[in-house]
């Protein structure tokens, strides 16, 4: 027979069978899985709304035709109008036919799920098994709005959903989708899953998390956990931005080797290495390193190599606390030496002194025309420096080339530090040593000093250099 039901102000006619081998399958069959796609096309705002938690029942291709846009029967939409006691009783397989219909209508399209309202995206969200269900195509729909509203629940997305995940802007998107995650949901990531995070690379594959797209909010979450800072990449690395290498704090030291190495100087226009990497290190960052890391930073080689550390391009803030650690001055390398700007000389302090030997006869006389190094290494030595050298330290000085020869390199101490090598110094200079040494600088020396001179070396000065010593110089040098 026919049975007449009168749904959500439609009227449909059901035939319903009885009798034997009619079984009671029209028992259990709701009016609303009658409805075709053709009908749902005409249902207003308010007719999806009225289906209630019936809308369970719709056949799968009338969700499919569920659609987004406004009308004068639908200033809402229907996808817009979907409640969330509604979006609760639909199971994750009928979420992704929500207003999937493509033009092709053996494909099914990508369900049109953005276009939920924020109490019913809430709802959907709210459910983990719901989230986990979120496909990558659908992820590109989203807008950042979205994105927040995943709340912890950000942690059930699949890989290929966190892969899909976007830092670019538009106008549902004025942060873009990475920048709008929250502290509170990086917190629930795991390592593992962040690495994922905008990580979609050429033809499907994985490539480098976007990571720097992240808020300063989220970022500072993520460093503040020794574990992901320990689980960043050096591919990672090269993308963070200045504030966000000053950002990692203490935790600087969870970075791998291969990490610290991947730090470099480099600066560009758009904002975000202005400083650059290395030179944005900041002093407490810089104490919480040892020995070893500092021989990292920035020391990536050619072919996965490890090469010589940038040092040079730290701020002069975190040098200085770089050498007022005696250990890390001692261990200060001979190639690192060579790399020095004049201002780091005078910074090392009296703790020139816990340089190797062969670290300390690495010092140069170079000088450049673009600012690093306008006087020399050794020419930027200070008198206080001189002073907490050895007499076997200042023979190793001594002992460098300069233009005069071999192991002349004393004659272009600046006439400051010159002045206070004292009777306990002096006696290791050669006839050699002081070739280059001019008649002020001989004249600055104290009368003790010159009397400790050699013999030799006193016999070898010439009468220029000794031109402007006074009688009691010359008395006490007997030259």
């Amino acid at each position: 027979m026919f049975q007449t039901i009168r749904f959500s102000s439609l009227i449909f006619v059901v035939l319903a069978f009885s009798g034997c081998g009619g079984g009671g399958a029209s028992n259990n069959t709701n009016a609303a899985s009658y409805i075709t796609a053709d009908q749902i096309k005409g249902y207003s705002d308010s007719q999806i709304q009225g289906l209630g938690t019936d809308i369970q029942y719709l056949q799968s291709n009338v969700l499919e035709a569920l659609d987004y846009h406004t009308g004068s029967n639908n200033p809402v939409g229907q996808i817009e109008s979907i409640t969330p006691a509604q979006i609760a009783v639909l199971t994750p397989a009928k979420i992704r036919l929500l207003g999937a219909t493509i033009q092709n209508p053996n494909i099914i399209g990508t369900a049109q799920i953005a276009y939920l309202n924020d109490s019913t995206w809430a709802m959907l969200v709210s459910s983990s098994t719901q989230v986990a269900a979120i496909t990558a195509a659908e992820i590109a729909t989203l807008w950042d709005k979205h994105i927040v509203a995943l709340g912890t629940n950000i942690s059930f997305l699949s890989d290929l959903a966190l892969v899909a995940l976007d830092y670019h802007t538009g106008n549902n998107n004025p942060l873009g989708q990475i920048e709008s995650i929250l502290a509170a949901q990086i917190d629930v990531l795991t390592p593992a899953q962040v690495r994922l995070i905008g990580a979609s690379g050429p033809g499907g594959t994985i490539g480098t998390s976007k990571i720097s797209y992240l808020n300063n909010g989220a970022w500072s979450a993520l460093v503040s956990s020794p574990q992901q800072v320990a689980a960043i990449t050096p591919a990672e690395v090269a993308t963070l931005w200045d504030t966000q290498v000053v950002a990692f704090g203490a935790n600087i030291s969870s970075l791998t080797n291969p990490d610290l190495a991947a730090l470099t100087c480099l600066v560009n226009l758009n904002g975000t290495n202005p400083v650059g990497q290395i030179e944005s290190i900041s002093a407490s960052e810089i104490a919480a390193l040892s020995t070893s890391q500092v021989r990292m930073i920035g020391a990536a080689g050619p072919g996965g190599a490890i090469g010589t550390s940038q040092l040079s391009c730290m701020n002069l803030g975190a040098w200085a606390t770089l050498t007022s650690d005696l250990a890390q001055v001692a261990a200060i390398t001979p190639q690192e030496v060579a790399t020095f700007p004049d201002s780091f000389i005078p910074a090392l302090g009296t703790n020139i002194n816990q340089l190797a030997d062969i670290s300390l006869s690495s010092l140069s006389l170079y000088v450049n025309v673009n600012g690093t190094n306008p006087n020399g290494q050794i020419e930027s030595i200070t008198a206080a420096e001189i002073n907490a050298l050895s007499s076997n330290q200042i023979g190793i000085l001594a002992s460098i080339t300069s233009p005069y020869g071999a192991a002349t390199a004393i004659a272009y101490l600046n006439i400051g530090a010159f002045s206070v090598l004292s009777a306990l110094q002096t006696p290791v200079l050669t006839a050699t040593n002081v070739l280059g040494v001019y008649a002020t600088q001989l004249a600055s020396l104290s009368t003790a000093a010159l009397a400790a001179l050699p013999s030799a070396t006193r016999s070898s000065l010439t009468v220029t250099q000794k031109a402007s010593l006074t009688a009691p110089q010359h008395t006490a040098c007997g030259c």
